[in-house]
């Protein structure tokens, strides 16, 4: 029977599952349609939680089960099933039919080409068998798999095999999230990994046979460095005697950290220097970081439940933030980082679908994989390091590893292990984890007699369910320049909690300049009123490099504004900053290149929207073009000179040095395109050797109005490359000019390569569109159109993909009635989609809230 509705699940009605379970073994036998799992497994009840007996299971048919060997007739609906089930421990069995093939959802067991691959978190393995399936319930498990596939892969380590099966044993504790399978017709890229103890490891990247096999080098090298980084900085080694990455084509996420069997979207496993960027490159590393450092920060350790993913996702990706400025610049990449935070987790704590770090409620979990969850818990992590210093935050987390390994963890355990191993109360700073929405921090200032003050106010606006906010715990650095440019105090951590709060610097001769929220040591908006000759100042003296480059990024947004609503010209002081900073040789080139880039368009509607103006898109995307011209003819005779010294000699490589020299060519590129023609571009495009070159050029191109014939060369050369043909696509929508922009979407969606079930390529035609500001939000209102009928065809196939998509209409309410009204019906058209997705109809809700 169907459920009548979805239902709201809370974090307070938590209660531990009635039963453990302490061994799971299970046997595959594998078909396209009708694949059989059999399960064996050993309850016994828990004294301390006695519970009714409930087995999840969803799209599944149940062909027997018994208990200790005698058949019982459970009572199934579409959710699970229960039993009456002896009070005492007893090995329940149960036989089911699943059909992999017909899986587009992407969820449980599922075919990609031909390859049975399978993705559990976070209530996947649900449609694989009946079982617990909630993350506090862990066992050790075996799995046996049958079929006349040439490799076939579980967790843990390899224990047996013959002819047409094979059989793994994972010896670690672990949910039934982290289950995973893979069968194929695959080729492995073998390494081996030493670990500080001695132990040696087998390492293998699974592929298909063919042009892949060429692509795996740079993730094997990935993965040995985070392997050493993780020993080195962490002290944690790998437990297992084999570690598997399966690279897949039909993934929802980037990865999945399965024990011992990573499963990857290929667009992140995979890399060559013809066919990849170095933002490829740096994402790949990452990724394969972030899934490799969950190993003990999500699988030795889980979450109790799923209210508590920021625990392991907030962690890791601190973690591989950390990891990734070792390979290259801490600053460059905190900047990279406050930028992601600043524009689309900002945006979401701003709207509808404002949630806490740690959620109180949800109806599907797979909403809640979200960018506050993830960048935002990882700023939890990076405030409280800085709160408590470096020495005593690792002190505190070998305390959690001891204390909470092979256990399944909360945000209480934790916080405890910093409070028990620093004396400090975090009471306060729990509120980071409950309360949703952005701190906005006002600052005054005033100077008498060598006492300059700063006055601080925090407030953070009502959010969806909390309407009520209490004072946060923020971390402030500021440090203070002198009037002619000198460091006079340098980097101070003030901590405010209270709501208003003032701190004072004593024996100054002179009223310092404040260089505040150094290194974004929280995430918070700073609102405070300067002057652009304030921001120039700081653009030129400043020592922190994040401020250098938020002071000009403030420049650039209060430029582009007077071009907007005054039809001002652009501003000297923002022109001559730019250039000074782009005329300093001692500075790194890919900070020098972040100083160059423009406010997006979504990030400029965001600031007039918090201004309380209504945003117009189109005349934001103006004045963005008009900027860049003004910035080329400011910088024409430096462009050339920066071109020539930043390129790259020799062979190809992905390095952070030689990285960051095209990146800043690049940005020089694209302005300078805007006095040539396309010259320079034309040539770089003919003569690249290597994919970042190439894509650079041709985007500049196209970003013109120019490139046709580049465009057809590049898809004809690359059509045989599932990912560089995604590449094309995204290209081809994010550089359409506003009023076209969703024609040419919709034209690549007849494309004999368009494939919708495939999320690669949805998201590289939708989510272009979505994020090209002007051309979705074109008055003609057919992006809107275009993307809402694609999100109700997909929601059928993928639910969670469909669900994912509808955030670009997060802001509907920012923009202008015609503009609202036309957003709101493809809402409500969605909404009234038959059949639709839990997952859907949940955002569609959030995102409406209370709108008739």
């Amino acid at each position: 029977m169907k459920d009548a509705s979805p239902q709201t699940i809370y974090l307070s009605d938590y209660r531990p599952f009635g039963y453990h379970v302490d061994t799971v073994h299970l046997t595959f036998r594998l078909h396209p349609t009708q694949t059989r799992v059999i399960s064996r497994i050993a309850f016994r009840p828990n004294a301390e939680a006695p519970g009714p007996f409930f087995l999840h299971g969803e799209d599944m048919r149940l062909i027997s089960a018994k208990i200790d060997g005698v058949a019982v007739s459970p009572e199934v609906t579409d959710k699970g099933l229960t039993c009456t089930v002896p009070d005492a421990p007893f090995v329940w069995e149960a036989e089911v039919e699943i059909s992999p093939r017909t899986n587009t959802a992407l969820e449980g067991l599922y075919m990609s080409n031909g390859m049975y691959c399978t993705q559990c978190e976070a209530e996947g393995f649900r449609k694989i068998t009946f079982y617990p399936d909630r993350p506090d319930v862990m066992s050790v498990f075996t799995t046996r798999i049958e079929s006349d596939l040439p490799v076939m892969l579980s967790n843990g380590n390899p224990v047996d095999q013959g002819e047409g099966w094979a059989e793994w044993h994972d010896p670690w504790r672990k949910p039934a999230y982290l289950f995973a399978l893979v069968a194929g017709d695959l080729a492995a890229h073998s390494g081996q990994f030493t670990t500080m103890s001695g132990k040696d490891v087998t390492l293998n990247i699974y592929v298909r046979p063919g042009p892949d096999e060429g692509k795996c080098a740079f993730g094997m090298e990935a993965l040995e460095r985070a392997m050493r980084w993780d020993e080195k900085v962490y002290g944690r080694e790998y437990d297992l005697d084999i570690f598997n990455i399966v690279a897949v084509d039909d993934f929802n996420a980037g990865a999945m950290e399965n024990k011992g069997l990573n499963i990857f979207n290929s667009s992140c496993v995979l890399a060559s220097p013809d066919t990849s960027t170095d933002a490829n490159y740096e994402r790949i590393d990452a990724i394969i970081a972030h899934e490799y450092f969950h190993n003990w920060t999500g699988n030795r350790i889980t979450c109790r439940d799923w209210f508590q993913l920021c625990l392991k996702e907030g962690l890791t990706v601190f973690r591989d933030q950390q990891y990734t400025g070792d390979q290259g610049s801490h600053a460059v990449k905190r900047i990279e980082d406050a930028i992601v935070l600043r524009s689309r987790q900002f945006r979401e704590d701003n709207g509808p679908l404002a949630h806490p770090v740690r959620p109180e409620s949800f109806i599907e979990i797979n909403n809640f994989y979200t960018i506050t969850v993830y960048e935002k818990g990882a700023e939890l992590i990076g405030m409280l390091k800085r709160l408590v210093g470096d020495e005593a935050y690792y002190k505190a987390v070998d305390l959690y590893f001891d204390r909470h390994d092979g256990e399944a963890a909360t945000i209480e355990d934790w916080l405890k292990v910093f409070e028990d191993a620093t004396g400090r109360d975090l009471t306060q700073f729990k509120r980071w984890y409950s309360q949703a929405g952005t701190p906005r921090v006002t600052v005054t200032d005033d100077f008498k007699d060598g006492t300059y003050t700063l006055h601080f106010k925090q407030e953070t606006p009502p959010t969806p369910g909390q309407a009520q906010k209490e004072p946060q715990l923020i971390p402030i650095a500021v440090g203070l320049l002198s009037p002619n440019g000198d460091e006079v105090v340098p980097t101070s951590m003030l901590e405010m909690t209270e709501t208003e709060q003032s701190f004072s610097f004593d024996g100054l001769g002179a009223k310092p300049v404040p260089s505040i929220l150094r290194d974004f040591s929280a995430p918070v908006i700073l609102e405070r009123a300067q002057s652009n000759a304030d921001r120039a100042f700081l653009m030129a003296h400043d020592t922190d490099p994040f401020n250098i480059w938020d002071a000009a990024d403030k420049l650039a947004k209060s430029v582009l504004r007077a071009m907007i609503t005054s039809d001002a010209s652009p501003d000297q002081a923002y022109l001559d900053g730019v250039a000074t900073i782009l005329r300093d040789d001692t500075l790194d080139p890919a900070f020098r290149a972040l100083c160059l880039t423009l406010p997006s368009e979504d990030d400029l509607a965001q600031a007039f929207h918090d201004a309380g103006t209504t945003p117009d898109p189109m005349a934001i995307h103006t004045a963005r073009e008009a900027l860049k011209l003004a910035l080329a003819q400011h910088l024409q005779d430096t462009l050339p000179r920066i071109r020539a010294a930043m390129t790259v000699e020799g062979p190809y490589s992905p390095d952070a040095k030689s990285a960051g020299k095209r990146s800043l060519g690049t940005a020089a590129l694209a302005l300078l395109s805007r006095l040539d023609g396309g010259a320079a571009a034309q040539a770089q495009f003919a003569g690249a050797d290597n994919m970042t070159l190439q894509l650079a050029a041709l985007s500049v191109l196209m970003q013109i109005g120019k490139g046709d014939a580049e465009s057809a060369a590049f898809r004809d050369q690359w059509h045989n490359d599932r990912l560089v043909t995604d590449k094309w696509f995204g290209l081809k929508v994010a550089t359409a000019a506003p009023e076209g922009a969703a024609a040419v979407a919709e034209a690549l969606t007849r494309e004999p390569d368009f494939d919708m079930k495939n999320p690669n390529r949805f998201r590289a035609v939708f989510g272009a569109l979505a994020g090209h500001s002007a051309g979705f939000h074109h008055p003609s209102g057919a992006a809107y159109d275009l993307l809402g009928d694609w999100i109700s065809k997909l929601d059928g196939m993928n639910p969670q993909t469909a669900a994912r998509m509808t955030t670009a209409f997060e802001t509907w309410r920012r923009y202008d009635a015609d503009r609202q009204a036309k957003m709101r019906a493809v809402l409500n058209r969605i909404a009234a989609t038959e059949g639709l997705s839990p997952d859907t109809a949940e955002m569609v809700s959030r995102i409406l809230g209370d709108a008739e």
